[in-house]
């Protein structure tokens, strides 16, 4: 398909999302407003509970999956990743009440922050998390005494993961389906891992985005891609090692830019999610036709700016928009700052040279992300509409946007300018 000829808002003044609010432009702006063909459109809440509780995929339907278990545990997505759970647990729960069995709940936080009681209702809805706050198990990755080893994957990696796995015959994971900069597709199996496991497993499949051979990206391990990447094999295997005497049942939600589900495809943990990143390309794709002077991309608002390390993805979804050497507008709130104490010392190194070579031989936790951000940063201007200060911007290698009507000027200066409201939405072939 080719890009949508530019659109009447293009002509209006255009509106982005910036933390949990947006952000609206004091002047009209000529642009092409780039959008997938097939907009992601929620369906009604009785066609959700009617997919959840139907047929799955290579699976047991979630009542039979639910009676077969002994105990049972829930595993949700963190503060920064939405997931449609508030549509799906009432019922999930109500099978379970109705069976007399015993739930857990744990987030899958992996190396993140853990959520605050606010998030956590935010999360789960408040009434479920006063129903259930005394059974929400809480994950650290780095609490080590809280972790069961497995074994070794043939690519290294230790598998540990938090001892409430072990204690758990069946499994059930809610999440959403959306691209990963480097393991391919986000949702089903990470919900496991990274989600439940150690610091040191994180970080040994992580590092497989790096291609040891050409101290590059590995070729494979990139967006929309799972055909032979080693981190979403390395995933695969870790679970399987650790998969004996457990139940999987995967809810895969695809969400629209509101939060509520679109789609819904439950079953197997690795064969759901497959049939949901299928589902998530025929919404998401786009040909790459056309490359652009100017390009303004918001991040998607809360909770996909909380910070940086989850905004800076959405910054990488659209490169392939830019010319070599363009200029990029990039709205992305980051309440929370950096994300992750790796990623914001890392840029200390003055270029992305010096990060690579350190993270040879040193890798931790988003340190490959800071050297990833770092390239792009080097390689184009981009301009940061951020609450992160002047100095943390320049530290990064941003350009402070403060005043709004500066993009004006940009925009006269540009040749073509493209705007991009909702990057996770879309999927950008080369």
């Amino acid at each position: 398909m080719s890009f949508q000829e530019p659109c009447q808002k293009s002509a209006d003044n255009v509106t982005l999302s910036c933390g949990r609010s947006s952000v609206t432009l004091p002047f009209t702006l000529k642009a092409d407003y780039i959008t997938s063909k097939n907009k992601i459109n929620a369906i009604p809440q009785s066609e959700v509970i009617e997919r959840l509780t139907g047929d799955a995929v290579m699976s047991y339907p979630l009542r039979e999956t639910i009676e077969d278990g002994e105990n049972i545990l829930i595993v949700l997505p963190d503060a920064t990743r939405r997931s449609g759970a508030e549509q799906v647990l009432p019922a999930i729960l109500s099978i379970a009440e109705e069976l007399k069995k015993t739930v857990r709940f744990i987030i899958a936080v992996g190396t993140h922050r853990q959520p605050d009681e606010a998030e956590l209702k935010e999360i789960m809805t408040p009434e479920i998390y006063e129903k259930y706050k005394q059974t929400v198990l809480k994950h650290d990755c780095e609490d080590y005494d809280s972790m069961d080893f497995y074994g070794i994957t043939k690519r290294k990696t230790t598998v540990l993961f938090n001892k409430a796995y072990r204690e758990h015959d069946t499994i059930i994971t809610i999440g959403s389906v959306s691209y990963h900069y480097f393991a391919g597709y986000g949702g089903g199996r990470k919900l496991i891992f990274p989600g439940l496991a150690s610091e040191k497993s994180i970080s040994a499949n992580h590092r497989l985005a790096i291609d040891a051979m050409t101290s590059q990206r590995h070729d494979k391990a990139v967006t929309g891609n799972l055909r032979n990447n080693p981190v979403h094999d390395d995933m695969v295997e870790t679970i399987m090692i650790a998969r004996s005497g457990h139940t999987f049942f995967a809810v895969n939600t695809i969400l629209d830019e509101n939060g509520k589900i679109a789609e819904i495809i439950c079953g197997d943990l690795f064969m759901s999610h497959i049939q949901a990143a299928q589902k998530l390309d025929e919404y998401c794709s786009v040909e790459c036709e056309k490359q652009y002077d100017l390009v303004l991309v918001s991040a998607g608002g809360s909770p996909k700016d909380i910070n940086l390390v989850q905004a800076q993805k959405y910054l990488d979804r659209i490169i392939p928009l830019v010319k070599k050497g363009g200029k990029i507008v990039f709205f992305a709130e980051c309440p929370d700052g950096y994300g992750n104490k790796y990623f914001e010392g890392f840029f200390d190194h003055p270029d992305s040279g010096s990060m690579l070579k350190d993270l040879m031989v040193d890798y931790r936790i988003n340190r490959q992300t800071a050297y990833n951000l770092k390239t792009r940063l080097e390689a184009f201007d981009v301009y940061a509409y951020t609450s992160l200060d002047g100095e943390d911007c320049g530290r990064i290698g941003f350009k402070k946007l403060t005043d709004l009507n500066d993009i004006k000027e940009l925009a006269e200066k540009a040749e073509s300018v493209a705007v991009v409201s909702h990057p996770a939405d879309i999927f950008i072939k080369k």
